[in-house]
């Protein structure tokens, strides 16, 4: 079942392009094996889930997409480093069961350009890659695309030029320089750390509390309470920490809730403080 969340007059609905499974030890990077079993124990193969997750947001007489799954076009470097599994279809199915079609969304927002979040930014049609979402402009920092235009050796095998070559050749990518005010409820932050241009997404109206979706910033609950617990792909491990640092406390002060990008037993929360100064993170009741 899709979890629905209100923040004030806008509403967020999780959406997933199924479960991919990776090493255990990519998620947790430098922290023992022996530490993060006990949060997230792995399968035989040590590999952890992680779930595609995408948020649709209507606010402010728009349907925004954030994120959108690793897609379908054939990648043999992708399909060798996505163990994927898709009980429940696709981001696409997940739209349709909620009687949306791609040409019902206005704005996507891409956190970053790595292949498990920018995958159904294009599709195959006719034999010509396309974008998904025709009706769509497509939003992501300068930086992000700059470093996904020219990866080096670590980052070449996360960015796949056939998720965002097309928008680019079909004039719908805008590319944003920092934070940006999207709608009059949704905004967009710089968040750097995993990519140099990661950006995250804040939905906020009225009084309500603020939702905050981190993208890569923390993929799983756990990241946001420990700030040294970096997955080993984030390309600035220091930036990630100081990145956190910065808004922890803002997301406690503002009970803020949370949208993690890959957490399956967290997909949502809050980051509370207690009076040591801990963060810890209490999610939403199923």
């Amino acid at each position: 079942m899709a979890i629905t969340l209100a923040c004030g007059s806008a509403r967020l609905t999780l959406l997933s392009d199924g479960i991919s499974y990776w090493d255990g030890g990519g998620a947790f990077g430098l922290v023992g094996r022996s530490k993060w079993v006990k949060v997230l124990p792995p399968d035989d193969n040590n590999l952890v889930p992680q779930d595609l997750r995408s948020v649709l947001i209507e606010a402010d007489g728009l349907r925004l997409l954030v994120d959108c799954g690793v897609g379908d076009k054939p990648n043999e470097v992708r399909a060798t480093q996505y163990d994927v599994r898709r009980p429940n279809g696709t981001l696409l199915d997940d739209l349709a069961r909620h009687h949306l079609a791609p040409e019902d969304i206005d704005l996507v927002i891409l956190t970053h350009l790595h292949g498990d979040h920018c995958g159904w930014a294009t599709c195959l049609r006719n034999g010509d890659v396309v974008p998904t979402f025709p009706r769509a402009r497509y939003l992501v920092q300068r930086q992000e695309l700059e470093d996904a235009l020219h990866p080096n050796e670590r980052t070449r095998n996360t960015y796949f030029a056939e998720n965002f070559q097309p928008l680019l050749e079909h004039g719908v990518l805008v590319l944003l320089d920092g934070e940006a005010q999207i709608t009059p409820s949704v905004r967009v932050v710089p968040t750097p750390g995993h990519t140099a241009g990661h950006q995250s997404v804040i939905v906020q109206s009225a009084d309500a509390p603020p939702c905050f979706i981190t993208g890569d910033l923390a993929p799983y609950a756990i990241h946001l309470e420990r700030l040294p617990w970096v997955p080993a792909y984030d390309v600035l491990p220091m930036i990630t920490i100081e990145t956190r640092r910065r808004w922890q406390p803002w997301l406690a002060q503002q009970r803020a809730v949370v949208v993690n990008s890959h957490d399956v037993h967290a997909p949502a929360g809050n980051l509370v403080r207690n009076e040591k100064g801990l963060f810890s993170f209490v999610p939403l009741p199923a």
